[in-house]
């Protein structure tokens, strides 16, 4: 079984594209796609809606906007509960940056004994296509950050959103966590959950992503600042916090 997790805030653009070709790249799987609707107060409500019967989607509902963090938390958490350990999760973005089909190298890792795969920008055949240089910038510094304060085996992209996970290792993360896994709410949270899988001792692999951030639809929600300040407080607090 194949989950699928997309937290979403305001992609009416193009998120009905965007669930159907993953629909469509699962369609000989047994799966399940589940939406985080993070409080969008644009047309994503009524296109989720007008698609769920025909693509079977579970669609959960964030009342107001609450954060990336909050979303992965959401669906994370739902996921935990109902996933077993030889199921897979998969994570990605819904703003048409992250190619559906590269799902197929992220499973294959996962099949052949890894517990995370992260599609990243910096492995072997991984490039940004469209991002503006200041956001290659913010991504890389805080990759180098991270990995610093951080070392993991194997990877070297810590913000990636595009990742698969074995369902071992969710259910061994909900065991060790409970329901805080992720407690962040910003963008920080796929740091978070990658340096907190890796102290269970995650088995981690990556595979080239070449992010198509020309593709994007709709407008970016990252606030460079706001996002900054939270890497600084991520890193003191998991340095120095137990377990």
């Amino acid at each position: 079984m194949i989950y699928l997790l997309l937290p979403a805030f305001n992609e009416a653009e193009g998120i009905e594209v965007l669930v159907r070709n993953i629909s469509f790249q699962l369609s000989n799987q047994q799966h399940s796609i589940i939406i985080v609707n993070d409080g969008s107060f644009d047309n994503t409500p009524d296109i989720l809606k007008k698609l769920q019967p025909e693509l079977n989607l579970n669609i959960i509902n964030h009342e107001k906007n609450l954060g990336l963090g909050k979303a992965m938390q959401t669906g994370i958490n739902y996921v935990s509960s109902v996933i077993n350990k030889n199921d897979i999760l998969i994570t990605m973005d819904a703003d048409n940056t992250h190619p559906v089909d590269l799902m197929q190298k992220l499973e294959e890792k996962i099949n052949n004994g890894y517990d995370i795969a992260i599609a990243s920008r910096y492995a072997s055949g991984g490039k940004e296509v469209g991002l503006k240089k200041y956001r290659k910038i913010l991504s890389g510094g805080a990759g180098i950050i991270l990995k610093l304060f951080f070392p993991i085996n194997n990877v070297s992209d810590y913000t990636s959103g595009y990742r698969a996970y074995s369902g071992n290792i969710i259910k061994k993360a909900k065991d060790f966590y409970g329901q805080k896994l992720v407690t962040v709410s910003g963008f920080t949270c796929m740091a978070e959950i990658l340096i907190k899988l890796s102290k269970i001792n995650a088995s981690i692999s990556e595979v080239g992503l070449v992010l198509r951030y020309d593709l994007k639809r709709g407008k970016s929600k990252i606030k460079i600042l706001k996002t900054i300040l939270a890497y600084f407080h991520l890193i003191l607090r998991l340095k120095f916090e137990k377990g």
